[in-house]
């Protein structure tokens, strides 16, 4: 796979980081791979706009000054940033031998259109990202899973994703990746079983010979007096 270039310089470990960093540059560190331990530094702007992330799978290829740096090649372990304003504040490197297994994080990119979703399913990813093994030379950019045989409630484990030749997932098999949720079905408000009475009671024609509402009722004679008139 194709690698991205950084800048980087030896830095003293001595120095004030946060002085480094007034000045736009960014403090590291690179170790592993049976080398010594380097303390270095970056420009700010430059790593941020790398794109490069915490246990991310591009292969960096460092650039330097310094010859025990230059041509390095390393991936990214760590990236500091600051919990407000999102300035990197350190970052980590962990040196490759191009010739020994290494574990990364690789993106999960979802294709197809499932079957569940054309039902009117919800695709529902569960992991955005798979931990593999392999030689720096063989991490893929990203992992692709076809998703279109999906039914609603179906799923696709480890165990079921294609890898690329020369890589293996450290995750276990049966560790769900994606799966597909049943359409949500919006419940009918329910109508309690006193404003039903209210809207019967109301809703209700008067019964025959009763007065309207707002009519005078019709006087009753009273007992013992003949209706007027007779």
């Amino acid at each position: 796979m194709e690698s991205i270039e950084l800048n980087v310089v030896k830095r003293d470990k001595g120095s004030d980081p946060r002085q480094l960093r007034r000045e736009g540059g960014v403090p590291g560190v690179i170790y592993g791979s049976g080398g010594p331990n380097v303390t270095l530094q970056a420009d700010a702007h430059e790593l941020a706009s790398s794109g490069l992330r915490a246990h991310g799978s591009s292969l960096i290829r460092l650039r330097s000054t310094d010859p025990d740096l230059d041509n390095d090649m390393a991936l990214m372990r760590e990236v500091q940033g600051h919990p407000v304003s999102g300035a990197l504040l350190h970052f980590d490197l962990l040196r490759l031998d191009m010739n020994k297994p290494v574990n990364a994080n690789v993106p999960l990119a979802f294709t197809g259109k499932s079957e569940g979703v054309v039902e009117g399913g919800i695709l529902q990813p569960i992991r955005r990202e798979l931990e593999i093994r392999c030689l720096p030379r063989d991490l893929p950019g990203q992992i692709e899973v076809d998703v279109t045989e999906l039914g609603v409630h179906d799923s696709i484990h480890v165990s079921e994703v294609v890898l690329p030749e020369g890589v293996e997932a450290i995750a276990a098999d049966e560790l769900t990746i994606v799966t597909v949720l049943p359409p949500v079905v919006e419940a009918e408000p329910e109508v309690e079983e006193e404003e039903l009475e209210e809207v019967t009671e109301e809703g209700a024609a008067p019964a025959e010979g009763a007065p309207t509402e707002g009519a005078p009722a019709e006087e009753t004679p009273a007992e013992g007096k003949a209706p007027k008139g007779q």
